[in-house]
């Protein structure tokens, strides 16, 4: 994360540098332009431009490296491969079309750690309401499906009364300490957790990050803190 940073300072640099010397070869043009047939001085103008195109050369064939560099830095930010081990960025929108899918797919079992779940079955389009109807069908067709709820937020109380209606297996965490996790671990494989939040507001209009890792190791753990925290 270090070096990303310091390419994207350098890649800011290496570009008000070039900026400053484009204006530089720009007002060598001009000066040819105005000087004429003054022999000395159009020599000079001339060695000067010179001297800025090839400045101009090498910082463009260095901005063209900066920006391989940071390419490849994202490349490896978004996706990193160590093992068993995946990681995958998700940024605002990305979370729920990555979420619903994995919820779609399951074969076995999901669980679900939600600070707030907002269920609004009078709106049409909510896409909170999308996955926590997505829990349901993968209830329906055999997939074990656990959620935890945080008990002091009032607006939990929809989405708990629709899915235990629909015989889910859910609850709310201890009133004494806030359940603050927004996490997701389908058939004991594959993590969502982050910023996001199962409601309108999180999921479409605000800004959140997340992250998708692929570990059976990371989901054992979280569904033993699930248990031990139910």
């Amino acid at each position: 994360m270090e070096h990303l940073t310091y390419l994207n300072r350098t890649l800011r640099e290496a570009e008000e540098g070039l900026s400053n010397v484009t204006k530089r070869y720009e007002r060598c043009l001009v000066d040819l332009a105005v000087l004429g047939n003054s022999t000395t001085s159009l020599k000079n103008c001339r060695a000067e431009l010179e001297r800025t195109k090839g400045e101009l050369k090498e910082r463009e064939d260095e901005m063209r490296e900066l920006r391989a560099n940071l390419s490849r830095c994202n490349a490896q930010l978004e996706t990193t491969l160590t093992g068993d081990l995946t990681v995958k960025l998700l940024t605002d929108e990305e979370y729920y079309k990555n979420v619903i899918d994995a919820i779609n797919g399951a074969e076995k079992s999901i669980y679900v750690m939600m600070f707030s779940m907002l269920y609004d079955p009078d709106d049409g389009f909510d896409w909170a309401n999308d996955l926590i109807r997505a829990l349901v069908a993968a209830k329906n067709r055999g997939v074990e499906v656990h959620v935890l709820l945080e008990d002091g937020v009032e607006s939990n109380r929809e989405a708990y009364g629709y899915l235990r209606s629909h015989g889910v297996d859910v609850s709310f965490d201890s009133p004494g300490t806030t359940l603050h996790a927004k996490v997701v671990v389908i058939d004991g494989r594959l993590v969502f957790i982050g910023s996001h939040n199962w409601s309108e507001s999180a999921l479409y209009w605000n800004h959140e990050v997340s992250l998708m890792v692929a570990s059976g190791e990371l989901a054992e753990r979280l569904i033993e803190y699930f248990e031990g925290i139910r």
